[in-house]
């Protein structure tokens, strides 16, 4: 999962590679894995993210 986004993120946003030249976003001691949820789940929900954390 953070070989993908990073490489993802670059793609999208050539800027980042500004700000991480060495082309390492994730820290190494940082954990990430998958949850199961397809990828359309998994857009769906940070698309929705201010709504689904907004405060009422």
């Amino acid at each position: 999962i953070k070989g993908f986004s990073s490489c993802l993120l670059f793609m999208l946003c050539p800027n980042f590679r500004k700000r991480y030249p060495r082309g390492e976003f994730w820290n190494d001691g940082y954990f990430c894995a998958g949850c199961g949820s397809d990828f359309e789940r998994a857009l769906r929900y940070i698309e929705n993210q201010e709504i689904h954390h907004s405060y009422f």
